[in-house]
Protein backbone atom coordinates (compact mmCIF):
# COMPACT_ATOMS: atom_id res chain seq x y z
CA UNK A 1 0.00 0.00 0.00
CA UNK A 2 1.67 3.41 -0.94
CA UNK A 3 1.77 6.68 1.07
CA UNK A 4 -1.37 8.36 -0.24
CA UNK A 5 -3.75 5.13 0.39
CA UNK A 6 -2.50 5.04 3.86
CA UNK A 7 -3.19 8.59 4.47
CA UNK A 8 -6.45 8.28 3.09
CA UNK A 9 -7.37 5.30 5.97
CA UNK A 10 -6.49 7.67 8.55
CA UNK A 11 -8.33 10.39 7.45
CA UNK A 12 -11.58 8.03 6.84
CA UNK A 13 -10.93 6.84 10.41
CA UNK A 14 -10.63 10.27 11.68
CA UNK A 15 -13.66 11.76 9.67
CA UNK A 16 -15.25 8.54 10.65
CA UNK A 17 -15.25 9.03 14.47
CA UNK A 18 -15.77 12.80 13.93
CA UNK A 19 -18.90 12.25 12.08
CA UNK A 20 -17.68 14.43 9.31
CA UNK A 21 -16.76 14.01 5.34
CA UNK A 22 -12.70 13.19 5.44
CA UNK A 23 -12.75 15.68 2.12
CA UNK A 24 -12.65 18.77 4.90
CA UNK A 25 -8.79 17.20 5.50
CA UNK A 26 -7.99 18.81 1.74
CA UNK A 27 -9.78 21.78 1.68
CA UNK A 28 -7.40 24.23 1.31
CA UNK A 29 -9.18 26.79 4.19
CA UNK A 30 -9.72 25.78 7.95
CA UNK A 31 -12.66 23.84 8.32
CA UNK A 32 -14.75 23.94 11.67
CA UNK A 33 -17.15 21.41 12.47
CA UNK A 34 -19.91 21.88 15.52
CA UNK A 35 -19.51 19.12 17.79
CA UNK A 36 -21.58 17.11 20.59
CA UNK A 37 -18.90 14.62 20.85
CA UNK A 38 -15.36 16.39 21.46
CA UNK A 39 -15.54 19.79 23.04
CA UNK A 40 -12.50 20.98 21.26
CA UNK A 41 -10.08 19.07 18.60
CA UNK A 42 -7.89 19.98 16.09
CA UNK A 43 -6.02 18.14 13.52
CA UNK A 44 -3.36 18.78 10.84
CA UNK A 45 -1.94 16.58 8.18
CA UNK A 46 -0.10 20.27 6.90
CA UNK A 47 -2.62 21.64 4.07
CA UNK A 48 -5.12 23.13 6.85
CA UNK A 49 -6.76 22.68 10.01
CA UNK A 50 -9.81 20.63 10.84
CA UNK A 51 -11.47 21.81 14.22
CA UNK A 52 -14.17 20.45 15.79
CA UNK A 53 -15.94 22.53 18.41
CA UNK A 54 -18.64 22.65 20.97
CA UNK A 55 -20.90 25.33 20.38
CA UNK A 56 -20.25 27.25 23.31
CA UNK A 57 -17.14 28.07 21.67
CA UNK A 58 -17.77 26.85 17.94
CA UNK A 59 -18.09 30.86 17.15
CA UNK A 60 -15.33 32.23 19.05
CA UNK A 61 -13.34 29.26 17.17
CA UNK A 62 -14.15 30.38 13.58
CA UNK A 63 -13.37 34.23 14.72
CA UNK A 64 -10.06 33.42 15.76
CA UNK A 65 -8.88 30.38 13.64
CA UNK A 66 -10.38 30.63 10.34
CA UNK A 67 -7.75 33.30 8.65
CA UNK A 68 -4.71 31.28 10.62
CA UNK A 69 -2.74 29.06 9.13
CA UNK A 70 -3.22 25.22 10.83
CA UNK A 71 1.28 25.28 11.44
CA UNK A 72 0.04 28.68 13.18
CA UNK A 73 -2.90 28.21 15.18
CA UNK A 74 -0.15 25.36 16.96
CA UNK A 75 2.08 27.65 17.80
CA UNK A 76 2.88 29.35 21.49
CA UNK A 77 0.99 32.36 21.54
CA UNK A 78 -2.20 30.73 19.84
CA UNK A 79 -2.10 27.52 22.09
CA UNK A 80 -2.01 30.03 24.96
CA UNK A 81 -5.38 31.43 23.30
CA UNK A 82 -6.75 27.78 23.24
CA UNK A 83 -5.62 26.92 27.19
CA UNK A 84 -7.12 30.17 28.26
CA UNK A 85 -10.68 30.33 26.73
CA UNK A 86 -10.44 26.32 27.36
CA UNK A 87 -10.07 27.25 31.05
CA UNK A 88 -13.64 29.16 31.54
CA UNK A 89 -15.41 25.58 30.83
CA UNK A 90 -12.99 23.35 32.97
CA UNK A 91 -11.17 22.09 30.08
CA UNK A 92 -7.40 21.96 29.22
CA UNK A 93 -5.45 21.16 26.32
CA UNK A 94 -4.10 17.33 26.14
CA UNK A 95 -1.42 18.53 25.32
CA UNK A 96 0.52 17.84 21.51
CA UNK A 97 0.69 14.91 19.69
CA UNK A 98 2.26 13.86 16.37
CA UNK A 99 1.40 11.16 14.90
CA UNK A 100 3.44 8.99 12.65
CA UNK A 101 2.42 6.63 10.00
CA UNK A 102 4.81 3.14 9.23
CA UNK A 103 5.63 4.65 5.40
CA UNK A 104 8.81 2.56 4.97
CA UNK A 105 8.66 -1.34 5.55
CA UNK A 106 12.13 -1.67 4.03
CA UNK A 107 14.47 0.00 6.60
CA UNK A 108 16.82 -2.29 8.56
CA UNK A 109 16.75 -2.61 12.21
CA UNK A 110 19.23 -5.52 14.19
CA UNK A 111 18.30 -7.38 16.71
CA UNK A 112 20.22 -6.79 19.82
CA UNK A 113 21.75 -9.47 21.39
CA UNK A 114 22.42 -11.05 25.12
CA UNK A 115 18.18 -10.73 25.34
CA UNK A 116 14.92 -13.10 24.81
CA UNK A 117 11.94 -12.13 22.54
CA UNK A 118 8.49 -12.90 23.19
CA UNK A 119 5.08 -11.84 21.02
CA UNK A 120 1.77 -11.67 22.98
CA UNK A 121 -1.40 -11.16 21.65
CA UNK A 122 -4.67 -11.02 23.27
CA UNK A 123 -4.50 -14.66 24.45
CA UNK A 124 -2.25 -13.89 26.70
CA UNK A 125 -1.54 -10.58 26.92
CA UNK A 126 -2.84 -10.14 30.48
CA UNK A 127 0.33 -11.27 31.99
CA UNK A 128 2.04 -8.06 31.06
CA UNK A 129 -0.20 -6.50 33.11
CA UNK A 130 1.29 -7.45 36.59
CA UNK A 131 4.80 -5.54 34.90
CA UNK A 132 5.87 -2.11 36.10
CA UNK A 133 7.02 0.36 33.87
CA UNK A 134 5.47 0.14 30.58
CA UNK A 135 2.23 2.42 30.41
CA UNK A 136 3.22 3.72 27.17
CA UNK A 137 3.52 0.46 25.49
CA UNK A 138 0.00 -0.80 27.19
CA UNK A 139 -3.40 0.96 27.63
CA UNK A 140 -5.03 -1.32 29.21
CA UNK A 141 -8.02 -1.84 27.83
CA UNK A 142 -8.12 -1.93 24.17
CA UNK A 143 -4.09 -3.79 23.73
CA UNK A 144 -4.05 -6.40 20.92
CA UNK A 145 -0.72 -7.31 20.72
CA UNK A 146 2.60 -6.96 21.67
CA UNK A 147 6.55 -7.95 21.68
CA UNK A 148 8.74 -7.69 24.67
CA UNK A 149 12.80 -8.45 25.48
CA UNK A 150 13.74 -10.39 28.30
CA UNK A 151 17.18 -10.46 29.91
CA UNK A 152 17.80 -12.91 32.43
CA UNK A 153 13.31 -13.81 32.67
CA UNK A 154 12.83 -9.99 33.13
CA UNK A 155 11.05 -8.15 31.07
CA UNK A 156 13.12 -5.22 30.17
CA UNK A 157 11.35 -3.49 26.89
CA UNK A 158 7.94 -3.57 26.04
CA UNK A 159 6.61 -2.65 22.53
CA UNK A 160 2.60 -2.51 22.75
CA UNK A 161 -0.55 -1.67 20.51
CA UNK A 162 -3.60 -0.88 20.58
CA UNK A 163 -6.68 -0.72 18.36
CA UNK A 164 -9.02 2.12 20.10
CA UNK A 165 -8.93 3.39 16.43
CA UNK A 166 -10.26 0.11 15.09
CA UNK A 167 -7.87 -0.36 12.15
CA UNK A 168 -5.14 2.04 12.89
CA UNK A 169 -3.25 -0.08 15.71
CA UNK A 170 -0.82 2.30 17.92
CA UNK A 171 2.31 1.20 18.92
CA UNK A 172 4.12 2.44 22.25
CA UNK A 173 7.36 1.46 23.89
CA UNK A 174 8.84 1.27 26.83
CA UNK A 175 12.59 0.50 28.25
CA UNK A 176 13.72 0.15 31.63
CA UNK A 177 16.17 2.83 31.97
CA UNK A 178 19.30 0.96 32.76
CA UNK A 179 18.44 -1.32 29.32
CA UNK A 180 18.59 1.96 26.97
CA UNK A 181 20.74 2.96 24.40
CA UNK A 182 21.34 -0.22 22.71
CA UNK A 183 18.68 -0.46 20.01
CA UNK A 184 16.11 -2.32 21.90
CA UNK A 185 13.52 0.46 21.60
CA UNK A 186 13.90 0.79 17.92
CA UNK A 187 13.92 -3.48 17.03
CA UNK A 188 10.68 -3.90 18.94
CA UNK A 189 8.62 -1.23 17.50
CA UNK A 190 10.11 -2.26 13.95
CA UNK A 191 9.08 -5.74 14.53
CA UNK A 192 5.77 -5.13 15.97
CA UNK A 193 5.16 -3.22 12.95
CA UNK A 194 5.56 -5.31 10.50
CA UNK A 195 3.84 -7.65 12.46
CA UNK A 196 0.54 -5.52 12.36
CA UNK A 197 0.63 -5.15 8.56
CA UNK A 198 0.84 -8.77 8.34
CA UNK A 199 -2.42 -9.19 10.09
CA UNK A 200 -4.39 -6.37 7.91
CA UNK A 201 -4.33 -3.34 10.38
CA UNK A 202 -2.19 -0.07 10.01
CA UNK A 203 0.56 0.52 12.65
CA UNK A 204 1.03 4.41 13.58
CA UNK A 205 3.57 5.86 16.45
CA UNK A 206 2.64 8.81 18.73
CA UNK A 207 4.94 10.89 20.29
CA UNK A 208 5.24 14.56 21.04
CA UNK A 209 7.70 17.15 19.57
CA UNK A 210 10.43 17.36 23.25
CA UNK A 211 10.85 13.61 23.14
CA UNK A 212 13.73 13.44 20.48
CA UNK A 213 14.61 10.05 21.96
CA UNK A 214 11.00 8.67 20.76
CA UNK A 215 11.32 10.79 17.72
CA UNK A 216 14.47 9.16 16.56
CA UNK A 217 13.33 5.54 17.36
CA UNK A 218 10.04 6.28 14.92
CA UNK A 219 12.39 7.98 12.21
CA UNK A 220 14.58 4.81 12.47
CA UNK A 221 12.22 2.00 11.82
CA UNK A 222 10.40 3.72 8.87
CA UNK A 223 7.66 5.92 10.73
CA UNK A 224 7.42 9.68 9.54
CA UNK A 225 5.02 12.47 11.07
CA UNK A 226 1.79 12.29 9.17
CA UNK A 227 -0.64 14.31 11.41
CA UNK A 228 -0.61 16.51 14.37
CA UNK A 229 -3.83 17.25 16.98
CA UNK A 230 -4.95 18.67 19.76
CA UNK A 231 -7.63 18.08 21.76
CA UNK A 232 -9.78 19.30 25.19
CA UNK A 233 -10.02 17.34 28.42
CA UNK A 234 -11.30 17.85 31.44
CA UNK A 235 -9.16 19.48 34.63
Amino acid sequence: MDKASKINIVQERLAAIGEYNSKAFKDDKNVFIKSTSAFFEMITFGKNAVIRADIYIYDWCVEHFSAIPACEIMDGENLFLIEKKLREFGKKLAGEHVRYLYLDNNKSVNQPSGFKYQLFDKNNMNILYKEKGFNNALNYKNDVIAFGAYHKDQLVALAGADDSLLNLWQIGIDTLPAFRNNGLAAYLVKTLADEIEKRGALPYYTTWSPNIASTTVALKTGFFPTWVGYYAEDI
